[in-house]
């Protein structure tokens, strides 16, 4: 798509909008999704692209990962990226693209690269939206604001603790993805074990998860996204990769290898959870979740679901900025 797009001089939202515009009775603000995209307008692309339609089917992320619930695709616009990667194309001689697995949200860290992915643009720091231009006969990928070039040379080599934990994070990646495509009931209290982590603490008025309890670093910013995580069923779409990785980190510090408990929570992750805020008075839905034959965990969520949903008070001081230094998050 970006290459045929590229070849008309337009973005890849503005080429769909004109083939829309050529399809009969179609709105105009469909745009391909990754995930499970429209028959339609995926036949007025593969028309455009002379290709087969049942061709560019195949090259959705619902026929890739039949095994994967579709809450595990990054569905933003944004997709994080791995600067190297874009480097590999160019010295190859090839066209750069977008891989498939920087749109799994569990995918944070490069493994053919061993670096971090990247969701900000290096040269003005916005949330990158990579742009793809025709620089030699060859697809080139730059920021779409800023027109920079997105390349990885140049820039500061890894340093030896980075590269260690770049390493540790891929593994843990490894285990989650294990867990994402296996048993749905593992993947399940994956899913409410995150949410909780990403719960408010017990103070009203604070923007900080209770995750904050797990490192004592004064001065980090909470992203914004983070009540998304709590709130939707999808607990790592909403979150900047940086955070993302950061939660694997300590889904492996409290639960060890398999990054979820299977009967009994550990005293740590526990102490943690027993921090989340609870709920304002409200109509009482049924018995407690905390009781006979329930995860600790699930109560925890039932008393944070509609806190999470509430404004904060911008003065808390933790939405100012979602960028984070991993040097000062390590255990």
């Amino acid at each position: 798509m970006g290459r045929v797009s590229a070849r008309y001089g337009l973005e890849t939202p503005a080429m769909t909008a004109w083939l829309v515009g050529q399809g009969r009775g179609m709105r105009s603000h469909n745009l391909v999704d990754d995930i499970a995209p429209e028959p339609e307008l995926l036949r007025l692309w593969a028309r455009a692209c002379r290709v087969d339609p049942a061709r560019l089917m195949r090259l959705s992320l619902t026929s890739r990962f039949s095994d994967r619930p579709p809450t595990w695709f990054l569905e933003r616009p944004r997709v994080p990226v791995c600067l190297a990667c874009f480097d590999a194309d160019c010295s190859s001689g090839r066209d750069s693209y977008l891989r498939w697995d920087w749109k799994l949200a569990d995918h944070v860290a490069c493994p053919t690269h061993g670096e971090m992915l990247c969701d900000r643009c290096p040269a003005c720091s916005s949330q990158l939206q990579v742009s793809f231009r025709f620089r030699g006969d060859l697809l080139r990928s730059f920021c779409r604001k800023c027109d920079t070039l997105l390349t990885g040379r140049g820039g500061e080599r890894l340093r030896p603790a980075d590269a260690g934990f770049v390493e540790g994070v891929l593994d843990l990646q490894r285990k989650a993805q294990g867990i994402v495509r296996g048993e749905s009931d593992r993947r399940a209290r994956l899913e409410q074990t995150i949410r909780a982590l990403w719960a408010p603490l017990d103070r009203m008025d604070a923007a900080r998860p209770v995750l904050a309890l797990w490192f004592d670093q004064p001065g980090w910013n909470c992203p914004f996204e983070a009540r998304g995580a709590v709130s939707t069923d999808a607990p790592l779409q909403h979150l900047p990769v940086r955070w993302r990785a950061l939660t694997l980190v300590i889904l492996g510090d409290l639960f060890g290898a398999e990054l979820v408990f299977d009967a009994e929570m550990p005293e740590t992750a526990r102490s943690l959870f027993s921090r989340a805020a609870p709920l304002l008075p409200r109509r009482q839905r049924g018995p407690s979740a905390i009781g006979k034959g329930k995860p600790p965990i699930d109560g925890v969520l039932v008393r944070v679901q509609s806190l999470s949903k509430s404004p904060v008070h911008r003065l808390s001081g933790n939405f100012l900025d979602e960028r984070a230094d991993f040097s000062r998050i390590h255990p």
